[in-house]
């Protein structure tokens, strides 16, 4: 294995002779042609420049902190104009400013008096289809205008390996895997893996992902869609793909032996998080402190963590329960019915008859009524009966892509297949 590193050694020991060589020749005596006399030529030019309009004022981006505020914002741009902010309290377009959500990116233009010219501000969230729409706020003449415009995404394809050497943490910081890539990876495969529980020394993930972000823009960019992963563990291996069209029309993940993924209910309202405390018929109340049924899970996570609802439904209840503080509840057809509790804050619009999509935020974590610290209590009805929310599996029957679509995806899959062949080759190459 050493005889190539040695052949190169030679080649290049090889190389600085020669080059020693042609330096030694080109020191020799020569005898210097003579130079040509020199000559001064003097003209006259006449200059009439052109000049440039300044700009109105200097442009000036800041990215949104937590607890931002509208004056604190615009002191950070170096704004001082009462009449823009009162414009943007009345005027309702111009009031999405006023979400100002942490680390979006303002960009303002601000005249020499410190009054402001223009501001943009990205509208969307973290939502990749809600992706591409910015608010305009314009000085016209004496008062100002707003305005929402479209904008051009740049889209981009990442891959990314990680081995699991202590932990998930440390194995996606290492591999620059975006938490939330594995977010999504839980939701492809529901309750066939915990992501948190299942995972040993040695593991792998493959992942092949999106990203998108606004031209121009200086926003990390946000994860788009997951077109193919790959968990190995022990003698277990779960793939998917993403393929569009295929059974009823729509895009949808499936193994790649073309079994379609889709379950009607997600594995947990909370992004990758872990269980403190499971379904039992006997626990120790954490505030009363007396034995009594858990009807449901708890799951801690940081204050304002997005809760998604599990499934396609409608809103039953908004509002307060005595213990349970600010509570959603969400039926979901006949039978089903998930309950969302200690909530900080519910979403925008939501009152019963609202109809909800599966992986829709429709709250943040709080600490809400009875309540020792930040969590999310989850209960899952059947027949007005609580089960556990993680036993609850899906029902339908596991459907195969047949005839052109499976031979489309065949080709599909191939092509990932590869990929993952090639991280394989790349990841031994590294510990050789």
């Amino acid at each position: 294995m050493r005889f190539p590193q040695v052949k190169t050694l030679a080649i290049a020991i090889g190389a600085v002779t020669s080059f020693a060589a042609v330096t030694a020749f080109g020191v020799a005596p020569l005898s210097a042609p003579a130079l040509p006399p020199s000559e001064t030529t003097i003209e006259s030019v006449a200059l009439a420049p052109e000049l440039m309009q300044a700009d109105a004022g200097f442009v000036q981006q800041e990215k949104i902190r937590r607890g931002e505020t509208l004056s604190s914002l615009l002191a950070r741009l170096g704004a001082d104009d009462p009449a823009f902010a009162a414009f943007v309290r009345r005027d309702p377009v111009a009031r999405r400013l006023l979400e100002l959500r942490p680390g979006r990116t303002v960009s303002a233009v601000v005249a020499e008096d410190r009054s402001l010219e223009r501001l943009s501000y990205r509208l969307a969230g973290d939502d990749p289809d809600s992706l591409g729409r910015r608010l305009v706020i314009v000085r016209e003449g004496a008062g100002f205008g707003a305005f929402e415009e479209a904008v051009p995404i740049e889209r981009s394809i990442e891959t990314r390996s990680a081995e699991i050497r202590r932990s998930l943490i440390e194995a996606l910081d290492v591999a620059d895997i975006p938490d939330n890539v594995v977010t999504k990876m839980a939701d492809v495969f529901g309750t066939d893996v915990d992501l948190q529980k299942d995972l040993r020394r040695g593991d792998r993930l493959r992942v092949v992902y999106e990203t998108l972000r606004e031209a121009g823009s200086l926003e990390p960019p946000i994860v788009g869609k997951i077109l193919a992963v790959q968990f190995r563990g022990g003698q277990r291996k779960l793939e998917a793909v993403w393929f569009d069209g295929g059974i009823g029309g729509g895009g949808g993940y499936y193994t790649f032996d073309g079994r379609n993924l889709a379950r009607p209910f997600l594995a947990s309202p909370l992004e990758f998080t872990r269980v403190s405390s499971g379904f039992t018929e006997n626990r120790l109340h954490p505030v009363l402190r007396d034995w009594r049924a858990h009807k449901g899970v708890d799951m801690p996570a940081p204050v304002g963590t997005n809760v998604r609802v599990v499934a396609n439904g409608t809103i039953d209840f908004v509002g307060q329960q005595r213990g349970y503080g600010n509570v959603v509840v969400v039926k979901h057809d006949g039978r089903h019915m998930t309950l969302y509790a200690h909530l900080n804050q519910f979403a925008d619009g939501l009152q019963p008859g609202t109809p909800v999509r599966q992986g829709e935020t429709i709250g943040t974590v709080g600490q809400t009524g009875w309540a020792t610290g930040p969590h999310l209590h989850f209960e899952f009805h059947i027949d007005g009966q609580h089960v556990d929310p993680m036993a609850v599996v899906a029902q339908e029957p596991v459907r195969t892509l047949t005839g052109e679509d499976r031979s489309r995806f065949g080709a599909l899959a191939g092509q990932y297949r590869a990929r993952f062949g090639l991280l394989d080759t790349q990841m031994a190459a590294r510990f050789e």
